[in-house]
């Protein structure tokens, strides 16, 4: 799903316009991006955002197979929780 799709699903079940809940949408998403950047979680029911540290490490060229330092670097995550496994699963 698109998030086109997604915004026209949720303005019709909450009876809005496209164009606030798009705005809504991008506001939530601004935020989340916010706050893990400063190191925090955002928790939600279904899971939570957050911030994993990677360290450095050494990798290899696939081309030439040479020893490679890969830098150290954090990447956002989005650990569900078990509620959002179980009803996914079912």
């Amino acid at each position: 799903m698109k998030k086109a799709e997604f915004v026209e699903i949720l303005a019709n079940k909450h009876e809005m316009p496209k164009k606030a809940m798009d705005g809504i949408v991008d506001s939530i998403f601004e935020l989340v991006v916010k706050v893990i950047k400063k190191g925090d979680e955002v928790v939600f029911p279904y899971g939570k955002f957050v911030l994993k540290k990677k360290p450095a490490r050494e990798g290899r060229n696939p081309l030439t197979g040479d020893t490679i330092k890969v830098p150290a670097k954090v990447v956002p995550q989005f650990k569900p929780a078990k509620r959002f496994k179980d009803e996914v699963a079912s």
